[in-house]
């Protein structure tokens, strides 16, 4: 999952920097519009019906069918709804363009709806392989069709064809990739319809504490310190949505098979907890030791005011990427509620924090605020976990101790070669500044990781997992047998 994310990454970036040469802004604008009223459609939608069926642990073909036919009459509803706002929606944003494009958007949109519903059994069998050729079939064939028409036409309907193709194919490649065939049925409703109830009202939840500090700091500090903050927001997010995302994908289905056997997933739950640690420590620790290293390089000079903000936000992604996993295996006991609770405690620390400290701070008073919130809500989080689990704090404490100390010990390292090297700079040398203090960082957590991991007796944890694979995959394959002999 991991790779498929980096490989749609890379995708995106290479599609982008293409069309940026062959499509002029306007055209990305327009698409841009149409797709904000998309997402705000598809929050009133996000009924996450996929999860009720990985989280039982034998779901029946009514499930099955009344997942489908649910989905169905949603696509079939944010179809129409999209297709009533095209022309609303053009005189609001005065671009009479707009709404053909809406339209051919709500018929791509109705399409996907048909998507076979079986597809879910990737996930619950826990066949990433063929999670990842499904998804990234989808991406190929947008990627492409965007490109054909971008370089045979030059206009804005390469990226709505791009669109509509890759929502088709999708459709295509669910019902070539699973044999399942789903037929119309409601039989199963209320099952299903009870716990994706919890699920909408988490996604409005998440919304709201994602996009909460856009609003406020648009309304009180303005387009500039919005930009800003946007742009810290998504770098310092980045070891949160690139590789904790993916790793929690999976790690749902894997708590789902554990939730009838606690002590597994006591076990699961510390070990993928260790994983993530081993991970998020490093990524969040360093982000904030050379984000003032990285904006000049990266963004340039006049993003200079975001480094504050940046660092403050790679401490509380850093927190959120370690209780992610929690949600997971809230999901997975079947305790979506438990997750609902935690967001609103959450959303309800941010709206007078925010207002309170940006009056006082400005922006940099919002992400402290947001790293606030998060960190009580990361600490409830734990804590009813524990106790639901009957695991004992210090068993998840052991393993996260490690990572922490040697992330501290880097982060340490890297400001004081920082200092010595002379600052911050930008062009050639600051870059070759920036590359030096990435390779000091990641060998001197790798070797206090080590060193604390040995001087601990090698106790079973991350370290012992990741050595474990490498020893495998450096095996040698058993000799095959012999050839027989010739008579």
């Amino acid at each position: 999952m991991v790779v498929f994310r980096l490989l749609e990454r890379s995708l995106g970036l290479v599609s982008t920097l293409i069309l940026a040469r062959l499509l002029v802004p306007a055209d990305f604008g327009l698409v841009a519009m149409a797709m904000s009223v998309v997402a705000l459609i598809e929050l009133a939608s996000a009924f996450s019906l996929d999860v009720p069926l990985i989280q039982r642990p034998n779901p029946t073909r009514d499930h099955y069918n009344t997942a489908w036919t649910l989905n169905l009459l949603f696509g079939a509803g944010c179809s129409s709804a999209m297709a009533l706002l095209a022309f609303p929606a053009a005189a609001f944003y005065g671009e009479e363009r707009l709404a053909p494009v809406m339209l051919v958007l709500s018929a791509g949109w109705f399409l996907q709806g048909f998507e076979n519903i079986g597809i879910v059994n990737f996930r619950r069998t826990m066949n990433f392989r063929r999670e990842t050729g499904f998804l990234l079939g989808k991406k190929l064939v947008g990627f492409c069709v965007t490109l054909a028409l971008a370089f045979g036409f030059r206009t804005y309907w390469a990226l709505v064809a791009g669109i509509v193709a890759g929502r088709a194919a999708g459709v295509a490649l669910s019902y070539l990739l699973e044999p399942f065939r789903p037929r119309l049925s409601l039989a199963s409703r209320a099952d299903l319809l009870s716990m994706s109830s919890w699920l909408f009202l988490n996604n409005l939840l998440y919304f709201g504490t994602t996009r909460l500090s856009h609003f406020i700091i648009g309304r009180v500090n303005g387009a500039q310190s919005l930009g800003l903050y946007t742009i810290a927001a998504e770098l310092a997010n980045l070891p949160q949505s690139e590789l904790v995302a993916p790793i929690n994908r999976a790690l749902f289905p894997g708590f789902s098979r554990m939730q009838e056997e606690r002590a597994e997933l006591r076990r699961g739950f510390v070990s993928a907890n260790s994983i993530i640690a081993l991970l998020v420590f490093p990524a969040g620790v360093g982000m904030a030791s050379i984000a003032g290293y990285l904006v000049p390089v990266v963004l340039g000079s006049r993003w200079v005011d975001a480094v504050p903000i940046m660092q403050v936000l790679a401490v509380s992604g850093t927190m959120a990427a370690l209780t992610s996993n929690t949600y997971s295996a809230y999901l997975a006991l079947g305790r979506a509620r438990v997750t609902t609770w935690i967001l609103m405690l959450e959303l309800a620390l941010m709206v007078p924090g925010m207002l309170v400290l940006s009056r006082w701070y400005g922006v940099l008073g919002v992400a402290y605020a947001e790293l606030m919130a998060i960190a009580i809500g990361a600490s409830v989080g734990f804590l009813v976990l524990l106790r639901t689990l009957r695991l004992r704090a210090w068993e998840l404490l052991v393993n996260l101790l490690r990572p922490a100390i040697a992330a501290a010990g880097m982060g340490a390292v890297v400001v004081s070669l920082g200092q010595r090297l002379g600052g911050p700079g930008t062009g050639l040398a600051g870059t070759s500044v920036l590359l030096l203090l990435m390779l000091a960082g990641a060998a001197t957590y790798v070797l206090l990781l080590a060193g604390l991991w040995l001087a601990a007796r090698r106790p079973p944890g991350a370290e012992q997992l990741i050595l474990d694979q490498i020893r495998a995959r450096l095996r040698p394959m058993p000799p095959g047998p012999p050839a027989p002999r010739e008579a």
